[in-house]
C-alpha cells in the first residue's frame, strides 16, 4: 500500500524522482499543488495562487467545476475505459457528433487521441496516406510545408515540422526534412515591410515556395493566428485566410493545429473562424476536456475519409491508434466542458475580459524591459528586450522572464515563461477582479 509522506519527503522526491518536463532538474524547485478550486491553486503549504497560465493553457472553466466534476463521477458509475479498437461507447460517439457540428467547414469525421502532439501526428499521417490511396494517387508528395519557429509537439514527427531551435536542434539527426517558410511575425517585421503590408509580404514568400514545390507537398501545417510556444507570436491579419487560399490554389491540404488556440481561447470556439478558414484537418486538445483529462481529436473531411475505405485485403485502413483514444471519462469531461460554454455563455462574456487585459497589459509597455505586449482574445504575452528600439531580445539564458515570474509569484499569481517571453493565459472563467490582480502582479514583477 502507498504510505503517506511528510512535506519534506514530498519535496525531496519531487526533485529527485519525478522528471519534470522542460525543466533543468539540477536546480528544480517547483510548486507542489495539493488542491484547486475555480481559478486558484493551493500548494502543500496552504498558499494560494491564481492560475495565470491555466495549468499550461488547458484549464478554461476553472478547477473543480461542479458540472464537469459530476459528469466524470456519473461516467465512473458506468465504465472508466473502453478501447476504440473494435468497440466504442455512447459518450465518445456523442462527442464526435458534437465536435463535427461545432467545427468550421465540412469536417465530418473524428479520430481521438490522448494529447495534442498525437493529434497533429495523426493529421500528418492521414494526409500522407491520403495521397497514396486516393482515386488518383500522387506518391511524389513526400514533404510538409511548415512555418518558421513552429511548434506542434514533441513526437519525432511533430518535432520534424517544428522550428524552435532551442527545443528541436538536438534531435535533428532523427528528423525528416521539411520545407519551411518564414515566421509571419507581426512584431519583428523584415526591413522595409510596413505593418499594413506584412500579410502580403509573408504570403508572397509562401507563394514562391508553392510555385516551385507544390506537387511535392503533402500539407501545409499552421497554428492559426498565434504561434504559442514560439513566444505567442501573432500573425498579421489576413495571413491565415491567404495561406488557406494558397493551399486551395495549389492543391495542397491544410492542417490547422488548434491544440492551444482552440476551445474559445482566441474569442471564438476555433481560431480558424476569425478568418472564415475551413481546413482539411483540425487538431484540438488542451481545453477540450476543460483541463481535466487527457484527450485530443483530429477532425477531417469526407474526402479524406473516403480514401481509407475499401476491402480488408486492400489494407487501406489507418493503422494507427492509442490505448486511451476516445476514453469515456475524457469524453464525459469534454461534453461537460461544452455544456458550460453553452450554459454560461462563455464566449459572449470574453470581449469585456479581453478588453480589460488589453488596457491593463498595455500600461506595461512603459516598463524599461518590455519590448512588446501582444494579445489575441484571452491569450497574451509580454516580451522582454534589452533594447526597445532595436527589439533585441534578452537572452533566454539570463532567465530574466523567470525572475519576473518569481516576483509575480510573491503576489499570489502563477505564470510560466517561454525564454524571454511571459505568456499571460488565464482561465476563460476568470473574473474582472482576478484579471486586475493578474495585471497588477505583473506590474510589480516588472518593477
Amino acid at each position: 500500500m502507498s504510505r503517506e509522506f511528510d512535506l519534506n519527503e514530498l519535496r525531496h522526491l519531487d526533485r529527485n524522482v519525478v522528471w519534470h518536463a522542460f525543466s533543468q532538474m539540477a536546480d528544480y524547485d517547483g510548486l507542489i499543488i495539493d488542491s484547486a478550486e475555480g481559478c486558484w491553486l493551493t500548494d502543500i503549504d496552504g498558499k494560494r495562487y491564481f492560475d495565470g497560465a491555466s495549468s499550461l493553457w488547458c484549464n478554461i472553466h476553472g478547477h473543480r467545476h461542479p458540472h464537469i466534476d459530476q459528469a466524470i463521477r456519473d461516467q465512473l458509475d458506468r465504465v472508466a475505459h473502453v478501447t476504440n479498437l473494435g468497440m466504442s461507447h455512447p459518450a465518445t460517439i456523442r462527442l464526435a457528433k458534437r465536435l463535427v457540428d461545432l467545427a468550421p467547414g465540412s469536417l465530418e469525421h473524428v479520430f481521438f487521441s490522448s494529447d495534442g502532439a498525437s493529434s497533429v501526428e495523426v493529421a500528418m499521417k492521414l494526409a500522407f496516406q491520403y495521397w497514396r490511396q486516393r482515386e488518383m494517387p500522387e506518391p511524389k508528395r513526400t514533404t510538409f510545408l511548415a512555418l518558421g519557429s513552429a511548434y506542434h509537439g514533441d513526437t519525432l514527427g511533430t518535432v520534424s515540422v517544428g522550428g524552435v531551435s532551442r527545443f528541436h536542434s538536438l534531435f535533428e539527426p532523427l528528423l525528416f526534412p521539411v520545407l519551411r517558410g518564414p515566421c509571419p511575425d507581426s512584431y519583428r517585421l523584415p526591413n522595409g515591410v510596413a505593418p499594413e503590408r506584412a500579410s502580403e509580404h509573408y504570403l508572397t514568400e509562401y507563394r514562391k515556395i508553392l510555385e516551385q514545390k507544390a506537387d511535392q507537398i503533402i500539407a501545409v501545417i499552421v497554428e492559426p493566428l498565434v504561434q504559442c510556444a514560439a513566444g505567442m507570436v501573432l500573425h498579421p491579419a489576413g495571413f491565415l485566410r491567404g495561406l488557406a487560399g494558397l493551399c486551395q490554389e495549389f492543391g495542397c491540404l491544410l492542417i490547422a493545429d488548434e491544440i492551444a488556440v482552440g476551445m474559445g481561447r482566441t474569442g471564438k470556439m476555433f481560431a480558424c473562424e476569425h478568418e472564415s478558414v475551413e481546413p482539411d484537418f483540425l487538431c484540438i486538445g488542451k481545453g477540450l476536456t476543460g483541463g481535466y483529462l487527457p484527450m485530443s481529436a483530429t477532425l477531417t473531411t469526407h474526402r479524406i475519409w473516403q480514401a481509407f475505405l475499401g476491402k480488408y485485403e486492400d489494407s487501406k485502413s489507418f493503422l494507427h491508434g492509442h490505448t486511451y483514444g476516445g476514453n469515456p471519462l475524457s469524453a464525459a469531461a469534454a461534453h461537460a466542458t461544452l455544456d458550460v460554454f453553452e450554459r454560461d455563455e462563455t464566449l459572449l462574456k470574453l470581449p469585456a475580459k479581453a478588453e480589460l487585459l488589453r488596457i491593463r497589459l498595455g500600461e506595461l509597455r512603459s516598463c524599461n524591459e518590455v519590448g512588446d505586449v501582444r494579445q489575441c482574445g484571452m491569450m497574451a504575452a509580454i516580451e522582454l528586450v534589452s533594447d526597445k528600439a532595436m527589439k533585441t531580445p534578452i537572452r533566454w539564458q539570463n532567465q530574466r522572464a523567470g525572475q519576473v515570474c518569481r516576483r509575480v509569484l510573491e503576489k499570489g499569481v502563477w505564470l510560466r515563461p517561454i525564454g524571454n517571453v511571459i505568456p499571460v493565459v488565464p482561465p476563460l472563467s476568470s473574473t474582472l477582479e482576478e484579471l486586475e490582480l493578474l495585471t497588477d502582479s505583473l506590474s510589480y514583477g516588472l518593477s
